[in-house]
């Protein structure tokens, strides 16, 4: 599946990178889950940098314990201007299925 729009990287002590997608609850808290991202190799990326993933797609991992999580890999972006966002601006991206496998 590919991925393409704006979303929130945020990077862990460990230089690991993530991001977020939330639901809304009725009574206007949050409920975020935490997904995994990969950049190319060399890639650094700091703490809260919103981009624009311009070329991306969606895969998987397994935990330690054999679980699987879901992960982004960002082939391409853009690094976006202003961090300070509201909650429902953070992320804004697209996953659309086509035939092409990007491996």
């Amino acid at each position: 599946m590919q991925i393409r729009g704006e979303t929130m990287i945020f990077t862990n002590e460990k230089g690991g990178y993530s991001t977020t997608i939330s639901n809304k609850n009725q009574d206007g808290t949050y409920d975020n889950m935490y997904i995994a991202v990969n950049f190319k190799k060399d890639v650094m990326v700091e703490n809260k940098t919103k981009i624009d993933i311009t070329n991306g797609f969606l895969s998987f991992y397994k935990t330690r314990e054999g679980l699987p999580k879901l992960k982004i890999v960002v082939m391409d972006f853009e690094i976006k201007g202003n961090t300070e966002t509201k909650q429902e601006e953070v992320n804004n991206f697209e996953i659309s299925q086509d035939d092409d496998l990007p491996f």
